[in-house]
């Protein structure tokens, strides 16, 4: 038998306590009746009785009421300290409770031992749902002697509540646990359990004055979860001795869309490319149509039958030359709803722009005005002297430029943005390693995307030098002599820096050609990657995917001072998430990514749309729902069990009842006793 008093603090109980002893006064006093004149007093004999009455108290008599109400106070009183008894368990005194707030425990917890076919929203209870229940019973089975700890894991893990022996302030930290549409990673919330149970050493081992931060203490670890998380074996569970709570069924209906994306025909901008892929997660064979929305209005649609474990690939083209959010949703009824909807974004077809600062090139112009290169991009040629103005002054501090081309030249602050320097260094942090002579390219890194489809080992190069980065730069064509040219990075902006300008000037100061490599045909390709890559033309018309819970830097004008952020999702609802301010160098962290749906950010100052973005699941192993039978914890198989933890069995609801009667009976035979 055990007590959980209903009742905290003293007061409450020396009230309760003064009941009891109210009522057996009651029973002292007598009655002060009023005087009665008769004929003849020896024919009432309880008025002759009450003559009697001349003090205010009285001999205490057996009374059946008074039994009956001092029976009821004692039940109801014992009541209030809630006994009630529970099954034997192997408790270490010291508790872990581990609750997956995943996407995938939004799905219906249904029955381990069949098919999980009702929803949430039709009286089922959710796999989430269904863990705070169970750990909520275990809490109500905790004795004094018993402290326990409550941290929650999606793709990071939150201690809601550290060690405590207080039920209540466990019982408040599960009722702040909230579901999440993130994926699964619990070795942060392994980690956090870690921390008691394996307490850590303050210096080396074999330090003999080497003393321990606390004594090991083991604690139970009990995992609430379907399971549905990678193997974990980069960890020791050491003093945690683990539990697998398995929430959730064996047979599941689930399809999921794992993937979507649009981009524009560079040869066509108004054309646009939707592609998507769609798996069955589930058990059972799945149809369904998936429709296509722009905007809140349906384009196209398509038929999609799978088997389990089975996956297709869809393919739309459509026509828009305007920014365009698109939404891909499956029609069907499954076991998960977040990955039943996937969105995407574009911005306006068009060009970027181009700065080039050149004394004089002409193969260089040719190849940024190729057909190709003009249907992504709009190049405007200046002279060495313009870096002297004020308009580019302006220019290169408002990041207005997608990329800037500097041809044997360098300005005397890098620009706030992207660059691409040929026959010099960009800025301080380069340097020169040998001097100008000739050189053989012997290694190229073609997995680069501004190396992709090129040949350069046929090349010739008259005069050149090896060139050296700054920290973390990323050597993409290697000569006899060392680098010649290099890519780093710089506050958020890349410069490419090529080691030999293309043509040069002989001493008459006539203008001659330092390499073939204009002759060839890799030279108009090496430039339509640099306009693709760098200067973001293969970039321009795309919104990028984050998964939900992620940061998203976004880089922006830094011009603008703040931007408002708004999500749009299905049936055309917009919420606006609050503005942002913009830092230094034009970026803007955003934080409040928790809901899928396509994002924009809008100018506070001209209301005009100026990025985007999506956040989509694109989890296929979240949106696997079935519930695993094991799961690998610390090199150490632990098999599902089910709550195992017997539940309390109380009794102050009989007690109530067992009072209500007694006050029945005592109204009874008062009644009774005045008829």
């Amino acid at each position: 038998m055990s007590w959980i008093p209903a009742l905290s603090g003293v007061w409450p109980w020396v009230v309760l306590a003064c009941v009891p002893v109210g009522i057996v006064l009651l029973y002292f006093l007598k009655l002060r009746r009023e005087p009665v004149e008769v004929p003849s007093t020896y024919l009432w004999s309880r008025t002759i009785e009450d003559l009697h009455v001349n003090s205010l108290l009285q001999r205490l008599r057996n009374s059946l009421l008074l039994l009956l109400q001092l029976l009821a106070v004692l039940l109801a009183a014992f009541a209030l300290f809630r006994p009630g008894i529970r099954g034997e368990a192997n408790s270490l005194g010291r508790m872990v409770f581990l609750l997956d707030t995943s996407a995938s425990m939004q799905a219906p917890a249904g029955d381990a031992k069949g098919p999980s076919l009702s929803s949430p929203g039709e009286g089922g209870r959710s796999r989430f749902e269904e863990a705070r229940r169970q750990i909520g019973d275990r809490i109500d089975t905790m004795t004094d002697s018993e402290s326990a700890m409550l941290v929650t894991f999606s793709d990071r893990a939150e201690v809601m509540q550290a060690f405590t022996s207080d039920r209540n302030r466990l019982r408040d930290a599960l009722d702040r646990c909230e579901v999440t549409n993130r994926p699964t990673d619990i070795l942060g919330a392994l980690r956090a359990a870690d921390g008691l149970a394996n307490p850590r050493r303050t210096s080396e081992i074999g330090d003999v004055n080497d003393v321990q931060v606390a004594d090991a203490m083991p604690a139970e670890l009990i995992l609430y979860s379907d399971g549905n998380f990678g193997d974990v074996t980069q960890f020791s569970l050491g003093n945690l001795q683990p539990t697998y709570v398995a929430i959730g069924s064996d047979a599941v209906r689930n399809l999921a869309i794992v993937s979507f994306s649009a981009q524009r025909d560079l040869q066509n901008p108004d054309q646009i490319q939707v592609f998507a892929t769609v798996l069955n997660t589930g058990t059972s064979d799945e149809s369904t149509e998936a429709s296509l929305y722009i905007d809140q209005n349906l384009v196209d649609a398509a038929t999609v039958d799978l088997e389990p474990e089975a996956q297709t690939g869809l393919s739309f083209t459509i026509e828009s030359s305007d920014a365009v959010a698109l939404r891909l949703q499956l029609d069907g009824e499954d076991d998960l709803k977040v990955d039943n909807e996937a969105f995407a974004a574009l911005t306006p077809s068009g060009l970027v722009s181009v700065l080039v600062v050149t004394p004089g090139n002409r193969a260089l112009e040719l190849g940024l005005t190729t057909p190709k290169s003009q249907q992504i991009s709009a190049c405007e040629f200046v002279t060495p002297d313009y870096m002297e103005t004020d308009a580019y002054q302006k220019r290169a501090s408002s990041g207005r430029d997608d990329l800037i081309v500097f041809d044997r030249c360098r300005p005397k602050a890098p620009p706030l943005t992207n660059t691409f320097t040929m026959g010099a260094l960009p800025n301080d942090g380069w340097k020169w390693k040998t001097e100008s002579g000739a050189l053989t390219l012997i290694d190229i890194d073609r997995t680069h995307p501004v190396l992709r489809y090129l040949e350069l080992y046929s090349l010739l190069v008259f005069s050149g030098r090896a060139v050296e980065g700054p920290a973390g730069s990323l050597t993409l064509v290697e000569s006899d002599v060392g680098p010649v040219m290099a890519i780093a990075s710089r506050d958020g902006y890349q410069d490419l820096v090529l080691g030999f300008p293309l043509v040069s000037e002989d001493e008459s100061g006539e203008m001659q050609a330092n390499t073939n490599w204009y002759a060839e045909r890799s030279w108009p390709v090496f430039l339509f990657n640099v306009l693709r890559n760098l200067a973001g033309a293969a970039q321009s018309s795309g919104a990028p995917s984050y998964q939900p819970g992620q940061t998203v830097m976004a880089r922006l004008e830094n011009v603008l001072e703040s931007v408002e952020v708004v999500r749009t999702v299905g049936q055309g609802r917009a919420e606006s998430l609050g503005k942002q301010p913009v830092g230094a160098g034009g970026v803007v962290e955003i934080v409040s990514t928790s809901q899928p749906g396509n994002y924009q950010l809008i100018a506070a100052e001209t209301d005009q749309v100026v990025d985007r973005f999506a956040v989509n699941l694109f989890d296929a192993r979240e949106s696997r729902l079935a519930t695993q039978p094991t799961v690998e914890l610390g090199y150490e198989s632990v098999e599902a069990t089910e709550a195992g933890i017997e539940v309390r069995r109380e009794f102050w609801r009989p007690l109530l009842i067992a009072v209500l009667l007694l006050m029945a009976l005592e109204w009874w035979f008062y009644t009774r006793r005045l008829a």
